[in-house]
């Protein structure tokens, strides 16, 4: 039976997108701000749009209402264990 290879594998992620703390060059994460600001990368010469609360509010309006639901869910589930557990024992 062949020996396996002890390969380091490559990240897939981009330089960009990599995470190193204490790295020269690395934007600081972004703060609440109240209006979209668009701001130039310390390098690189990129433009950030950093988003609004409207604009996230707007964005992720779903997760809302999933969190609503899972939390029904769980209620639900919570009292059907304890009718069931008083009708059981």
């Amino acid at each position: 039976m062949a020996k396996k290879s002890r390969k380091k594998r490559a990240t897939k992620l981009s330089k960009a997108q990599r995470y190193h703390p204490g790295a020269k060059g690395v934007p600081a994460p972004a703060q609440k701000t109240k209006t979209a600001k668009v701001r130039r990368a310390a390098r690189g010469g990129q433009s950030v749009h950093i988003p609004t609360d409207a604009e996230l509010t707007e964005e992720y309006r779903y997760v809302l209402t999933d969190l609503k639901r899972i939390g029904l869910l769980a209620l639900a589930m919570l009292a059907l264990l304890i009718v069931l557990a008083i009708i059981l024992v």
